[in-house]
């Protein structure tokens, strides 16, 4: 297991490599992102500890560039951005820039190797070398196979929406009746299902997330993750709009035709870049945290979203947008 260490503070990086050391890890540090970039062209590293503020190449670029090297010639490494523990952070940032995980200064051994400890794990799962002990990975995963599955779903939905925006668009009028279901069930499917289980899911990561990492954990607490919770809201006032637009629609007046045409072009825009980002970064990034009781938990949580609503109607609809998925197919392409 190959460690590099990009940190301009030589107590830090000092600190962070003697107790990497003292674990018999194989330790590279460098004083700059410009450093670190070159030793990582030269031997590429498993794990590479990034703090975020550095001259020059600083700690976000420099996990775009790691990442792009990774691309380029098929390595797979596990990137850890480092910060001060007064400095407040974005955590969706870093996801975004590549970083699979948070660590603050100043350093405590345990949490340091716990961190590593995830990294193997990861790294193992991603190379498709599981431990020789039976790995908690497929178990934990099962709240994200749920909100991946509704994401299937939700992405069918939006192309039924898309269908309809394209025919609202070019003036083909459409039933009443179909416009309202289209507008209720994208509301239950996407807000009263999908995002109310997020919800639970986010609060649990936040919860273990200070667990792990005590009172030091501005990166993980819902500041850091105001970015999705505000797109969760966004989407929730835009399927308000679209069942507003809905319930004004009139096939012989043009104008209520292109409001609801534009307010589901706001919805299609936003929900495909969410829920993109939440499936390529951010839910593969938080499942990892969860120990076999918060598995228990947040399943638990998302059986009560579903009892709330009712398990028949959820079906019902599901079965309906197959249904109406081929009859706007038909009906766009004018044979219906």
């Amino acid at each position: 297991m190959k460690i590099l260490i990009a940190d301009d503070y030589k107590k830090s990086r000092d600190e962070l490599k003697e107790i990497l050391e003292n674990k018999g890890y194989k330790v590279r540090a460098a004083k700059d992102g410009t450093q670190a970039l070159a030793l990582y062209n030269e031997e590429q590293a498993d794990i590479v500890f990034i703090d975020w503020d550095m001259p020059g190449i600083g700690g976000l670029e420099l996990c775009q560039k790691i990442r792009d090297k990774d691309s380029a010639i098929g390595h797979i490494s596990y990137l850890v951005l480092v910060s001060g523990k007064n400095v407040a952070r974005n955590l969706i940032e870093g996801m975004d820039a590549g970083a699979e995980d948070f660590i603050m200064k100043p350093y405590s051994a345990d949490i340091v190797l716990s961190r590593i400890a995830i990294a193997k794990k990861i790294l193992q799962a991603k190379l498709k070398n599981p431990p020789d002990a039976k790995s908690s990975i497929e178990k934990d995963t099962e709240p994200v196979v749920v909100l991946n599955k509704e994401h299937v779903l939700i992405h069918r939905m939006t192309g039924v929406l898309e269908i309809v925006a394209n025919m609202l668009d070019e003036g083909v009028p459409l039933p009443k009746k179909l416009i309202n279901w289209a507008a209720s069930s994208i509301f239950l499917l996407n807000w009263d299902l999908h995002e109310r289980k997020e919800y639970y899911y986010i609060e649990r990561f936040i919860e273990r997330a200070k667990i792990i990492h005590g009172k030091t954990t501005q990166l993980y607490t819902r500041s850091s993750l105001t970015q999705i919770m505000r797109e969760h809201e966004l989407i929730k006032d835009i399927l308000i709009a679209v069942q507003k637009s809905a319930s004004e629609y009139d096939d012989d007046n043009r104008k209520s035709m292109l409001q609801l045409k534009n307010d589901i072009s706001r919805y299609l825009t936003l929900i495909r870049f969410h829920a993109a980002r939440e499936e390529d970064v951010f839910l593969p990034f938080t499942q990892r945290y969860f120990t076999d009781e918060d598995i228990v938990k947040i399943m638990a949580d998302f059986k009560m979203v579903e009892d709330k609503i009712g398990t028949e109607k959820i079906e019902a609809r599901m079965e309906t947008v197959q249904q109406l998925e081929k009859i706007l197919r038909i009906k766009e392409n004018g044979k219906f």
